[in-house]
């Protein structure tokens, strides 16, 4: 059973709500709730909080996760019994679709085989210690699928005609004296990716290198006096909305 989904049970078993449990094991409530999703794995010893909020030993909510030292097993954890995994996973469906969900058993055996047939990517998932994105881009690069956020990088980028009209704005970026600056082209797709997301400097996607890099030449550009003019081409394209400026 994977984590999310033990916890999942015994969290709605114990009658709490995501916001209890996290008063009660000092997790934050937003990381409760992705990891059981399953969109991001708990630290061992985050899950020795949220085990020891619950009340339950570490090993009725540790499966698929790996320890240095590992906790002696439970009796009921020796058993071949799938009643806990197939209650985590009854859970979950009703609580996604309503309590009036019904799976005939093939359906519900299915799942029960799909999830331990998971874990041990799972696993191997965890052992992985490069960055989540990383890993991530290599994923959807063996499916053949685009990761979303370059492909919403170059959605958001200047066109080569709108480039050509703001350009002329922007100082030059070798003014002979050190080095020459980062591509202003660049570094303005990223100003405008973080205006139009929202997301924050340190959240930009590799393609626009340092986000301090990016954050610097908008302070730069503002206080030269440059920035003003290149929002009001900006505006006058439609690259930008009133909403969108900050």
């Amino acid at each position: 059973m994977t984590v999310g989904v033990s916890m999942s049970a015994v969290r709605r078993r114990k009658g709490l709500t995501l916001a209890e449990l996290s008063v009660l094991s000092g997790v934050d409530r937003d990381d409760l709730g992705r990891y059981e999703r399953g969109h991001m794995a708990p630290r061992p010893e985050t899950v020795q909080k949220i085990a020891a909020a619950l009340e339950v030993p570490i090993a009725a909510i540790r499966a698929g996760m790996g320890w240095t030292a590992p906790e002696a097993l439970e009796d009921w954890e020796r058993s071949t019994d799938d009643r806990l995994l197939r209650e985590g996973i009854e859970e979950d469906l009703r609580a996604s679709y309503g309590e009036d969900l019904s799976l005939s058993e093939g359906d519900i055996r299915a799942l029960l085989e799909s999830v331990k047939a998971s874990i041990p990517a799972l696993i191997d998932h965890m052992k992985d210690t490069r960055p989540e994105q990383e890993i991530n881009r290599e994923i959807l690069a063996s499916l053949g699928v685009e990761d979303g956020e370059e492909e919403q990088a170059r959605r958001l980028a200047l066109t080569d005609a709108q480039w050509e009209q703001v350009r002329p704005l922007l100082p030059p970026e070798n003014t002979g004296r050190g080095r020459a600056f980062k591509s202003n082209r660049l570094m303005l797709d990223g100003i405008l990716y973080q205006m139009k997301t929202g997301v924050s400097w340190n959240s930009l996607p590799e393609r626009f290198g340092r986000p301090r890099c990016v954050s610097d030449r908008l302070r730069l550009w503002t206080g030269s006096g440059v920035w003003e003019r290149v929002l009001e081409k900006l505006t006058a394209l439609g690259v930008l909305e009133d909403e969108e400026k900050g």
